[in-house]
């Protein structure tokens, strides 16, 4: 869909500058707001951890609230209610399991059709809509079709090619992008007093997803030096401890590979450019030593490096055999390593 331009006013300064970026999903909430030109039904779909479902929550809180037509009072009953998450107008459904099942929703649609108790609207908020099983969004496509008077839907939804095209198809689609790496640092250190070098290695490991960068920051330093000690062990040539070290955190590998994409690339950078790669974006100062010493490498082996690399990340998401996955990756890093 089109935004209107983030130029011609300041509606993204004064709706929620709690939430980072987005300015121009947030004018245009914005302008519904204040228009209450409201659609039916949205879906806020892009990465996850990027602040779709918060912005989604503030504005069905703006909707509900009586007494204002911009982003809530905050002081009325509605909005103390919501706050709470008690407001008789509001309903979340959130996946307890892998799927929202048919009854889940069914329950929704039953509750969205009472009489409207505090508020203007009735409203429902479906997070992670990609989990909705077959039934479940068909069961949901009527409604949305034809809704009840007053009654407005929020998906949100990280994977929108999982939903019925039906489905996407009626509702107002709004996209999210990743959070740009400063800025997802910026607010690490700012807001969870982080240090500036472990707030560049989280941005750079979540790929701009505030919502996995804090996800990650539990254990990135002990993560960090296992890596570090996982790449040290390829270069010694014991491919059979480092092939059991990453069996033992399948589990972790999304945090891993970035890391070990990280420290790969910075050694390239340095390998490169020397004295004029100031900034080592991704790891802190203490691992300088550790990056300078990768950058002994010639830099084709660090190319080849990083592209195996690349490989082992494309073969264990297309579920791949991790045995032979896992062997050959090895196989290729410590010989470019070595």
């Amino acid at each position: 869909m089109k935004f209107p331009s983030s130029t011609t006013s300041g509606f993204e300064t004064m709706f929620w500058p709690q939430i980072l970026g987005h300015v121009m999903q947030k004018e245009f909430l914005a302008r519904v707001l204040v228009s209450r030109r409201v659609h039916h039904a949205y879906l806020f779909f892009g990465p996850s951890g990027v602040g779709k479902k918060t912005l989604a929550l503030e504005v069905a809180k703006a909707l509900l609230c009586p007494e204002s037509l911009d982003a809530g009072c905050n002081r009325c009953r509605s909005c103390l209610l919501f706050d709470a998450s008690l407001h008789p107008d509001f309903f979340l459904i959130s996946p307890k399991t892998n799927t929202i099942g048919i009854d889940e929703v069914r329950d929704l649609i039953e509750r969205l059709a009472l009489k409207r108790v505090l508020s203007p609207f009735r409203i429902g908020l479906i997070d992670e809509a990609e989990k909705l099983t077959e039934e479940a969004a068909n069961c949901l496509l009527k409604t949305v079709e034809e809704p009840p008077e007053g009654v407005v839907l929020f998906l949100v939804a990280s994977q929108v090619l999982a939903l019925p095209r039906t489905l996407v198809s009626r509702c107002q689609k709004i996209a999210f992008a990743a959070l740009p790496e400063e800025l997802v640092a910026k607010y690490l250190e700012e807001h969870k007093g982080l240090n500036p070098d472990l707030a560049r290695v989280l941005a750079f490991a979540s790929s701009g997803s505030i919502g996995e960068a804090l996800h990650l920051a539990q254990g990135m330093e002990d993560a960090l030096f296992a890596v570090r000690s996982f790449l040290e062990t390829v270069q010694e040539g014991d491919i059979f401890q480092a092939g059991f070290w990453l069996s033992q955190h399948r589990e972790e590998l999304r945090r891993i590979l970035p890391l070990l994409a990280g420290y790969l690339r910075d050694a390239l950078f340095v390998r490169l450019l020397g004295d004029c790669y100031h900034r080592v974006a991704v790891l802190s100062q203490e691992d300088r030593g550790f990056v300078e010493r990768l950058a002994r490498l010639d830099s084709g082996a660090l190319r080849r490096a990083l592209a195996a690399l690349g490989t082992f990340s494309e073969d264990i998401l297309s579920n791949a055999q991790w045995d032979v996955a896992c062997f050959h990756f090895l196989l290729k890093l410590r010989g470019e390593l070595s």
